[in-house]
């Protein structure tokens, strides 16, 4: 009799799991969908900032964890950020909900949907196609995350999801990820801090830590496709 509840216990525990992911998930896109439909208009996102409250503002940024772990763009966080806190605060905040958000993607494939997960890349169609992935994350988990964290494009989920299904360490991963994601944050941080609130002295600082970032993705991205090729 006991073998027998524990698949209708499971399975009623994935129900409703999933239940509260999707409520969670909703009430989300609810909460910044003004933010998202004006996300290029910095003008209406700082009038829109000033009026929130500091509850307010802590539940928009949860929100905006719970959709980066889904696919939106972190690089529209960073600028959100450097336009609500500054380019420097802003930075910070950003990169801080981008590495929760990555671990949280992350500790959800290696729990709750860690067998679904573990089924669709072991079909034929996944496993022809992570077959080289799931090699390099074995081999070098610290440099294959840090390269593709770098690049301007790809999936940050899919790298998310596939480094807990094929269980890479949790620190080389978080790590790695942290230091990939800098020189972007930083960009779109500082973009979206705006030069018209930068006075005489501080524009130049700011129009060189552009450049420092930009400089950076390329020679970080230059490093690692060296370090790779050995």
């Amino acid at each position: 009799m006991k073998s027998e509840c524990f698949p209708l216990m499971r399975t009623v525990s994935i129900l409703v799991s999933t239940s509260l992911m999707a409520v969670v998930c909703y009430l989300s896109v609810q909460v910044t969908s003004d933010i998202l439909a004006h996300s290029a208009d910095p003008n209406w996102l700082i009038s829109y900032i000033a009026k929130l409250s500091t509850e307010e503002v802590f539940l928009v940024l949860s929100a905006f964890v719970v959709l980066m772990t889904l696919g939106i763009p972190r690089q529209a966080v960073s600028f959100f950020c450097g336009v609500g806190f500054g380019s420097f605060e802003g930075s910070i905040i950003a990169l801080l909900l981008t590495c929760i958000s990555a671990s949280t993607a992350y500790l959800l494939v290696r729990g709750p949907f860690r067998k679904l997960i573990a089924k669709a890349i072991q079909s034929e169609v996944f496993e022809n196609r992570f077959s080289q992935m799931r090699v390099k994350l074995v081999k070098s988990s610290f440099r294959t995350i840090l390269m593709v964290r770098l690049f301007p494009i790809g999936s940050n989920v899919a790298t998310n999801a596939l480094a807990g299904a094929f269980r890479v360490p949790f620190i080389p991963f978080i790590s790695a990820s942290a230091l990939g994601f800098i020189p972007q944050t930083l960009l779109f941080s500082m973009l979206g801090g705006g030069s018209r609130y930068i006075n005489a002295v501080e524009k130049p600082i700011h129009i060189a830590g552009l450049v420092v970032s930009v400089l950076l993705i390329l020679s970080m991205l230059r490093f690692t496709h060296k370090d790779n090729a050995k």
